[in-house]
């Protein structure tokens, strides 16, 4: 089929998304460097200039891509779409840091950072919050259910990275038994309030996060 130009306007959106690296390089290697590459059309056809069609990929990758060997297993459609998904979300994350030209600007003052406890006689949890370099939030934290029992509590951990919007961090993940869990950390001053979507089959059986916690000292 014949090739059409893909629209100026188009070729921009995808350059800037991508910043110039190629997401297959990062998505193997972890490689942020600068390439010389191209924008592929991912389903083979030249006419098809739909974005989601489209990935700026290193000239090496992109005859990997094209190519059709006998020996190896080639890249897929959607290996690559989620390896640019991964990029796209990476250099989000990396744009959105504060910059300032001159003299270093500190990030504003860290009033969530702490050890939060919520503590009972048969169940209890502990949530560590950290602010990272970048401005995110590492949240780990670790419930007992069953303190009491002979056999010893169930328990479940949590360990993730995460924005701060407004007074709230939400973290999401698969459940084993394929819902999707949904937690919402609100903080307020020296306490935070944990709310859980779909937490049963997350944790150990009857563990959850949810409930009030109060700021160690």
């Amino acid at each position: 089929m014949a090739r059409k130009p893909i629209p100026s306007e188009l070729q921009a959106t995808v350059l800037l998304k991508a910043r110039r690296r190629c997401c297959v390089c990062f998505g193997l290697n972890r490689d942020t460097l600068i390439k010389q590459g191209q924008l592929a059309h991912l389903d083979g056809d030249p006419a098809n200039n739909d974005e989601d069609n489209l990935a700026f990929i290193c000239f090496d990758h992109h005859d990997q891509y094209d190519s059709r060997t006998r020996q190896s297993k080639n890249f897929t459609v959607e290996e690559v779409k989620q390896l640019r998904n991964e990029l796209h979300e990476a250099i989000r994350l990396a744009f959105a840091t504060e910059v300032s030209f001159g003299e270093a600007k500190a990030l504003g003052p860290d009033l969530i950072s702490g050890h939060y406890i919520r503590s009972g006689d048969f169940e209890s949890a502990e949530i560590k919050i950290q602010r990272m370099p970048d401005g995110r939030y590492h949240v780990s934290g670790l419930a007992l259910w069953g303190m009491t029992r002979e056999r010893g509590p169930n328990l479940g951990d949590l360990d993730f990275v995460a924005e701060l919007h407004g007074d709230i961090i939400e973290y999401r993940s698969l459940c084993p038994n394929d819902k999707q869990y949904r937690a919402v950390l609100r903080f307020s001053a020296e306490s935070l309030k944990v709310t859980e979507e779909n937490w049963s089959g997350m944790f150990g059986m009857n563990v959850n996060f949810s409930g009030d916690y109060a700021k160690a000292e």
